[in-house]
């Protein structure tokens, strides 16, 4: 369920600090109300890149979803996500050009193509399966995500984020194990 937004301060209302599961239905219902074209038209071109991420890698664990879409903005200009990929999907998609093209779009090592979407903003977050055990750079970077979607922005200019003060949403596509 996701929790109402509070007043904190900042420029906008965010949700209260801490990571929601939440589903794309509920998402939908909560951020894209029918008369604004602009939240829509953002929603479906979220639809559209989870569709060719999950084609790419063809089992997407969940999507971490932050900024100021979740936020009381009226006129967010895109939608912030991490897709959180199986890592045995993520090394398998390593053999297919597809596969090879969006995992470059989607860490930002693609030198001609910034954003699968300009109204997504999106990033990869490769999961390996919990019988490895302790992996050491899945917990750094799930710890930046989590710090980094914790923030929320209280005025102009450098020093304008503060943390942690907000919070996110997780939707689970196919879970974290097989």
């Amino acid at each position: 369920m996701i929790p109402e937004l509070q007043e904190i301060g900042a420029v906008r209302r965010v949700l209260p600090l801490g990571r929601y599961q939440t589903t794309m239905d509920e998402l939908r219902n909560k951020y894209v109300p029918e008369d604004n074209a602009n939240r829509r038209e953002i929603w479906d071109a979220f639809q559209e890149v989870t569709a060719v991420v999950q084609q790419a890698y063809g089992r997407l664990s969940a999507v971490w979803i932050g900024g100021s879409f979740i936020t009381s903005e009226e006129v967010p200009h895109d939608i912030d996500v991490v897709y959180l990929v199986d890592g045995d999907a993520y090394n398998k998609a390593a053999s297919d050009p597809r596969g090879q093209f969006v995992t470059q779009v989607l860490l930002h090592k693609n030198p001609l193509v910034k954003r699968l979407n300009d109204r997504v903003d999106s990033y990869l977050l490769p999961v390996p399966p919990t019988e490895y055990g302790y992996d050491y750079n899945y917990m750094v970077t799930r710890g930046y995500w989590d710090q980094f979607w914790s923030k929320a922005r209280f005025a102009e200019g450098n020093d304008r984020w503060h943390y942690p003060a907000a919070g996110y949403l997780e939707v689970i596509i196919d879970g974290y194990d097989a």
